[in-house]
């Protein structure tokens, strides 16, 4: 997926989405499968540059969408992305923890 010249790419292991940019990495959000039915969200990283873009935002979609397709929750201890959760009700469907909501 492409959005504004950044393409969405899941790390061949299945543990980390990237963003790319002109084939430089921008930014990452790692993740692990838990079980058949759970993805946690540990961390994620943004190119300091493009902090104030919403690529941690179309980061997550891409890892949501991946949790809808396979039927999995998704909890995560990363703080900035637990923001993003508390901001977007659109993702209550796959979130495992209330997330403060």
């Amino acid at each position: 997926m492409t959005i504004n010249n950044i393409t969405f790419k899941i790390s061949d292991n299945d543990c980390r989405i990237y963003a790319i940019c002109d084939g430089k990495s921008v930014g990452s959000i790692f993740f692990i499968k838990i079980g058949t039915d759970k993805i946690m969200i540990s961390e994620s990283e943004i190119d300091p540059s493009y902090k104030d873009s919403d690529i941690e935002l179309n980061m997550l979609q891409q890892i949501i969408q991946m949790a809808r397709e396979q039927h999995r929750k998704v909890m995560t201890i990363c703080p900035y992305i637990s923001n993003i959760f508390k901001n977007h009700p659109e993702f209550d469907d796959v979130r495992l923890l209330n997330n403060g909501r």
